[in-house]
């Protein structure tokens, strides 16, 4: 499978995983406030992807917060930073790392989501007032429904089949299924993405979030 492309969330440049880093570290890099840039990937599938921008005097609860949004929150469960085995506190400021230190973050520890997290290199942005700023993220992907092969829509939580919207209303068991979403959390637990505001919509102007 090739990998997935993505878009820029400050002009909408697509692009793959890597060409996006080196776009917004050539387009995207000025301002007032020294940050980091990390990108966050599924540690599963890294198809799914982030690039966002971090302060440096910013903790991992600041991060902890945004991968909850984004990409992971379902039901209120815990979550952890670490290295190696070696458990992070969130209380961690951002400034404590360096250029490419990685380090894994993790999301519930019974339908466990894992990410993994690598600091990329230092940016400059605007100031802002929150710690973190989205600035590329990977594509949604499509898939055919098992049964008609048509965009599918829905997923099984127990069996991880996906599915046309009419095509699950023909197996009449509206509690097994939740929206595919653009997470590498999609049909675990009850994760249905209702968090996730950061979509990117090339017909109008571009989202500065």
């Amino acid at each position: 499978m090739a990998a997935s492309s993505g878009n820029c969330f400050i002009c909408g440049k697509t692009a793959g995983k890597i060409a996006i880093k080196n776009h917004v570290l050539k387009e995207h890099n000025s301002g007032g406030e020294l940050c980091y840039l990390l990108r966050a990937e599924g540690a599963y599938d890294k198809d799914y992807w982030l690039y966002f921008t971090v302060s440096l005097d910013s903790s991992l609860t600041d991060l902890d917060q945004f991968l909850r949004r984004i990409w992971c929150e379902c039901c209120g469960h815990l979550s952890a930073f670490t290295v190696g085995r070696s458990k992070l506190g969130k209380a961690r400021k951002m400034s404590a790392f360096n250029i490419k230190d990685t380090f894994l973050y993790e999301y519930d520890f019974g339908t466990t989501t894992e990410i993994i997290l690598t600091v990329v290199d230092k940016i400059s942005r605007p100031s802002r007032k929150e710690a973190v700023q989205l600035l590329a993220r990977n594509i949604p992907m499509q898939e055919g429904c098992d049964v008609c092969g048509a965009p599918a829509s829905l997923i099984d939580v127990y069996e991880g089949a996906i599915y046309y919207e009419s095509c699950a209303e023909d197996l009449d068991d509206e509690e097994m299924f939740v929206p595919i979403t653009n997470s590498p959390r999609s049909g675990e637990c009850g994760y249905d993405g209702e968090l996730d505001i950061w979509s990117i919509d090339l017909g109008k102007a571009f989202p500065q979030t």
